[in-house]
């Protein structure tokens, strides 16, 4: 605002108090601002903090704001409508040892593996059902000679996805370990206070929403993984991160899983599984607490 369009009586007492100027300007202009953004936070929040999916129109902040939202929960489901005629689209399929793999021994070592993820107490076989995932996949565990668990289970509750603090970090590598009598075990967090070296395991810190921070995982890690496991933070961004790097480290006939995965971003692994390349064959199960998104690398030609 410029001196002259100041009323004249204001502006000649500005002229006589120096600095006065600046308050007035912060008066005119910033204190209405700041009332304005108070009084709209909600709604801010969301058009800045999700400008794909703002409209790029004018209109209310209500009005867009909700369109924002309703824009965020429908984008995937519309995508995945899309995705319906590619030949990688995947269907939400019932979790059992027998759909995971026909092979006899694929429900006895289900079992086994449940019993061990108790012993160590991990939730993996209570509060969800994992075993009967991962008992089939590993069903030879003599043959296993590598895995990588990202998200070995933090107890510290200032941490964003923690067990809370009656969880016990390192569970789920204590019994994959007992279950597979070769394998070297890895396992990664984004909490270096949880980290352990143990017989036949070693744990990392990583960042799951850092590029840089998981290629340094990689370079401790190697490649020719047998399974890849991300427990970690359970957001779509990471995730994806996860699903990237694992890809050029399992072997042939490895498996990636994604775990913990809400019913309602169904859609969004339905994409995924679309878009995977050809030498990725993908499944998604439904578990009875999760979603579990499974790429299965195949073989070499």
């Amino acid at each position: 605002m410029s001196v002259k369009a100041i009323p004249e009586p204001i502006r000649l007492a500005l002229k006589k108090l120096p600095g006065v100027l600046p308050a007035w300007q912060f008066l005119r202009y910033a204190v209405p601002e700041r009332i304005f953004r108070r009084r709209h936070a909600k709604e801010l929040l969301l058009i800045e903090g999700l400008p794909l999916f703002t409209p790029s129109s004018g209109g209310s902040l209500v009005a867009r704001a909700a369109l924002t939202l309703k824009s965020a929960n429908d984008t995937f489901p519309l995508l995945a409508r899309l995705a319906e005629n590619q030949s990688g689209f995947i269907r939400v399929e019932p979790l059992q040892p027998t759909s995971v793999s026909s092979e006899p021994e694929a429900v006895d070592a289900a079992n086994a593996l449940r019993d061990l993820f108790v012993s160590h107490c991990s939730d993996k076989s209570t509060r969800h059902d994992y075993h009967q995932l991962y008992g089939p996949l590993l069903r030879r565990p003599w043959d296993v000679s590598k895995i990588l668990e990202i998200g070995i289970g933090t107890n510290n509750e200032d941490v964003v996805s923690n067990m809370s603090r009656d969880g016990t970090p390192g569970a789920s590598l204590r019994a994959f370990r007992d279950f597979l009598p070769r394998a070297q075990v890895f396992g990664a967090d984004v909490d270096a206070r949880v980290l352990f070296q143990e017989e036949r395991i070693a744990t990392y810190t990583v960042d799951q929403t850092d590029a840089t921070s998981l290629e340094q995982l990689g370079e401790r890690t190697g490649e020719g993984f047998d399974l890849i496991i991300d427990d970690g933070l359970h957001a779509p961004n990471a995730n994806l991160s996860v699903l990237l790097f694992a890809m050029t480290r399992v072997k042939p006939e490895g498996h990636i899983v994604i775990e913990d995965i809400p019913q309602e971003a169904a859609a969004l692994w339905q994409v995924v599984g679309a878009l995977m390349p050809a030498n990725f064959e993908c499944r998604l199960f439904k578990s009875r607490s999760a979603l579990l998104f499974v790429a299965r690398r195949r073989p070499s030609e």
